[in-house]
């Protein structure tokens, strides 16, 4: 009895990954989804809200070079042309997670360090070669080619200011469970 109650459970998980999503019920409305960057997470979510926020003083930033900034929690790499033009992107190569902001810049564009592979500084897409360096050459090959992320920036009042959305980090963190044994403690700042 108990091995035909198994081989028929089997069988009814193997007939419902066949079924297309498309014929199965719909649970949420269309009105209750939200719009936000980050649709994905459990919790609550705030509506994307973007704003420029000051990420480092104007005299730390020197032609040829870049530095890494947090603003509202997110990464950031201001980069400086060689013609003093300024630029924030993903301060984390989308290969290794190394800090762009240790790459040279230069003519419009961005290298780490590690891989070798090159980045345009206004689109984030890649230029040239993915991965030149070896042995990353020979690791990655099959790993599609990613840009990295764009943000704008401007100068003024003595700092460069990023424009980002400021509930980014919110949305990202709502998706994390706090219960009884959430290591974070209450969800009013007090523990268990």
């Amino acid at each position: 009895m108990a091995r035909a109650t198994v081989v028929l459970a089997l069988a009814l998980c193997g007939v419902s990954a066949l079924i297309a999503p498309s014929q199965l019920p719909a649970t949420r409305s269309a009105k209750t989804a939200r719009n936000t960057a980050v649709n994905m997470v459990f919790g609550r979510t705030k509506d994307s809200r973007k704003s420029f926020i000051p990420a480092v003083s104007t005299e730390a930033l020197k032609p040829g070079s870049a530095v890494s900034a947090i603003c509202s929690g997110l990464d950031i790499c201001i980069a400086v042309d060689t013609d003093g033009s300024v630029y924030a992107l993903g301060n984390k190569s989308p290969v290794l997670g190394t800090p762009m902001a240790l790459g040279p810049v230069k003519a419009g564009k961005i290298k780490d360090p590690l891989t070798g592979t090159t980045f345009s500084l206004k689109t984030g897409e890649v230029v040239g070669k993915w991965c030149p360096n070896f042995p990353f050459s020979f690791l990655f090959q099959l790993i599609e080619p990613a840009g990295l992320p764009v943000f704008k920036a401007k100068t003024g009042g003595g700092s460069v200011q990023v424009e980002v959305d400021i509930n980014a980090k919110t949305n990202f963190e709502s998706g994390y469970w706090k219960g009884i044994l959430d290591a974070q403690g209450k969800a009013d700042g007090g523990y268990y």
